[in-house]
């Protein structure tokens, strides 16, 4: 259970988020929406133990994943995808590599040839899975795509063996094909492995496709939340009714068509 309770963040006397209250179910995909600037990614951000205090962040509240409190730390269990795929990997080194990275640090970032052996045969293993081609992990991240790189990143959080997702605008610099994709692959790795998903999210058009509860964040405080199905076809505050009004210009057209191949 991914819960936060009673959180909230001040910066130079300014008020980033109030009053935050919010469980996440293991299991389930839950999604929070929120304009540019409402507090998104200043509350993914601490959730991740990002948010520090010599940087002038003032916070109260507290953040647990299955009773352990991480107000002030991060968990390795708990594996964040970014939004920016680009800034997510190094410019030096294939993706061969770069995707070394999570066995590098359990082993104490020294690996025997046949560790290593192993581990590229499980990264092929994801390739596959993801519909990248194994020639991509001979290519540094300069010769990619932001797709593949998007799909790169996931894959990797995956190679950590996660007991839960934090994605933050995980398809927002794509194009609306690539966000298909990477949402019907996200889907599947939920419905399969039971892996729990927390999806920070401007677009109304892809949580209502890819979660089962969403929370409405606005001007930095919680106000309104349910199961997607509930509060999308009977939304109560005000932007969630305006951003209900928008969504056709969003990815709903993408979802539509993701939801009727299944």
């Amino acid at each position: 259970m991914f819960t936060l309770k009673n959180i909230s963040v001040h910066i130079a006397g300014r008020s980033l988020l109030r009053n935050i209250n919010l469980i996440a179910k293991p299991k389930e995909i839950t999604g929070l929406i929120g304009k540019s600037g409402s507090g998104k990614s200043t509350l993914f951000r601490l959730a991740l133990g990002l948010l520090k205090k010599a940087d002038g962040y003032e916070w109260d509240g507290s953040i647990s994943w299955n009773g352990e409190n991480l107000s002030s730390r991060q968990n390795p269990k708990l594996q964040p995808v970014f939004q920016d795929p680009f800034a997510s990997f190094s410019p030096f080194g294939t993706m061969r590599e770069l995707l070394l990275e999570p066995a590098r640090i359990k082993n104490q970032f020294f690996l025997k040839n046949e560790t290593k052996s192993k581990e590229w045969e499980r990264i092929e293993s994801f390739c596959i899975r993801f519909d990248l081609p194994r020639e991509l992990l001979n290519k540094t991240k300069q010769e990619l795509s932001g797709g593949q790189l998007q799909r790169f990143a996931i894959l990797r959080a995956l190679l950590t063996g996660p007991e839960y997702l934090l994605l933050d605008e995980p398809v927002t610099a794509l194009d609306v094909l690539v966000q298909k994709k990477i949402a019907e692959e996200l889907k599947e790795i939920n419905a399969k492995e039971n892996l729990g998903m927390f999806i920070v999210s401007h677009d109304l058009g892809f949580l209502s496709y890819m979660c089962d509860t969403i929370f409405v964040l606005d001007d930095g405080e919680i106000v309104e939340s349910g199961l997607a199905k509930e509060i999308l076809t009977n939304p109560k505050s005000p932007l969630l009714q305006s951003l209900l009004a928008a969504k056709n210009h969003s990815f709903a057209g993408t979802a539509s068509s993701s939801e009727s191949s299944n």
